[in-house]
């Protein structure tokens, strides 16, 4: 897939800092269609944003870095060393390391399979149209990631804790997000019986 234009203003930043341990072993390593999650959801991000992908490790993060490390280098890795407290401390540090330049950060997961350039293409593509507004991915009923947060929001994900995500700010009732139908992304790897279903794909 082509970079689409005048995005040069968004960042992609992949959370991906979890220890995994519902499934007792990294899921950013599991393999998919040859390759690891986390390769896969790398390899999308840069499709949209290339040279503007940040990833933020956590636990397993000497192995990770490694395998980006061998893999693409267009990529810029950080750790937090914070991950245990969860989701919220990633995301904190993954926004604040966005250049002052950045207008916009489109969050990705590392354990979202079927998400690719295609569905990223489709968030940016409503995001074009009114940079100053979220656009998130709509799937089972609900908001969530992938999404694109642009810029006057960073400040309010500081206020999250724990595993609280960008979703409770996307749906608070002052903001008008604005909805993507994303089924694809209704499948992430948290569980064993998520494994199994990803085998069947």
């Amino acid at each position: 897939m082509t970079v689409l234009n005048d995005c040069s203003g968004l960042w992609c930043v992949i959370l991906a800092a979890g220890t995994s341990s519902r499934l007792g072993k990294p899921k950013q390593l599991i393999q998919y269609r040859g390759r690891p999650l986390l390769l896969h959801a790398v390899s999308a991000a840069t499709s949209i944003s290339p040279n503007r992908t940040i990833v933020v490790l956590g636990s397993h993060s000497l192995r990770l870095r490694a395998l980006l490390a061998r893999h693409l280098q267009n990529v810029s890795v950080i750790v937090n060393h914070q991950w245990g407290s969860g989701m919220a401390s990633s995301l904190i540090v993954g926004l604040k390391a966005l250049p002052s330049g950045a207008r916009a950060a489109l969050l990705m997961l590392s354990d979202q399979p079927r998400i690719d350039a295609r569905s990223l293409g489709r968030l940016v593509k409503v995001w074009r149209a009114k940079p100053s507004v979220p656009v998130a991915s709509y799937f089972s009923g609900t908001i969530g990631v992938p999404t694109i947060l642009p810029k006057q929001y960073w400040a309010d994900i500081k206020l999250l804790s724990g595993d609280t995500g960008a979703r409770s700010l996307l749906k608070q009732s002052d903001i008008n997000t604005k909805a993507v139908a994303m089924p694809e992304a209704a499948l992430d790897i948290d569980t064993d019986e998520d494994l199994r279903r990803l085998k069947t794909l």
